[in-house]
């Protein structure tokens, strides 16, 4: 009987983490988020990876057809105004587990390291 209400308990926390942000931020209002990947590649025609306008806790990478969301834990976020994001990639592609850094723009004074989420993409709608 123990054995049911822990295999519940794995489901349910399996089906949360594949949940798309919870609160989306303006940049992808009018887009319909996908499914979640682990990576996206990185291409010298994508914009930066930066913060949301609405909290430093989600980073955009992308611009277009599709933003590629990526929500951070919330003990880690950046300053949109001041903070320069320093992208240390396993690969050629942006992976969750990948750590991301901030420098103060004006000081260079580094600021936190934040691992990164998975990366879910939000697409226009026509």
């Amino acid at each position: 009987m123990r054995l049911r209400p822990l295999a519940l308990v794995a489901i349910f926390g399996a089906c949360a983490a594949a949940q798309p942000v919870a609160a989306p931020v303006s940049e992808v209002k009018g887009r319909v988020a996908g499914a979640p990947l682990p990576c996206v590649r990185l291409t010298p025609s994508s914009q930066s990876l930066r913060p949301s306008r609405d909290s430093g806790h989600i980073l955009l990478w992308g611009s277009g057809k599709t933003i590629w969301v990526n929500q951070l834990h919330r003990s880690c976020g950046f300053n949109r105004d001041n903070d320069v994001l320093v992208l240390e990639p396993s690969t050629s592609s942006l992976c969750r587990g990948d750590i991301v850094r901030s420098f103060d723009r004006l000081s260079r004074i580094p600021g936190p390291a934040c691992v990164l989420n998975e990366f879910v993409p939000y697409t226009r709608v026509k």
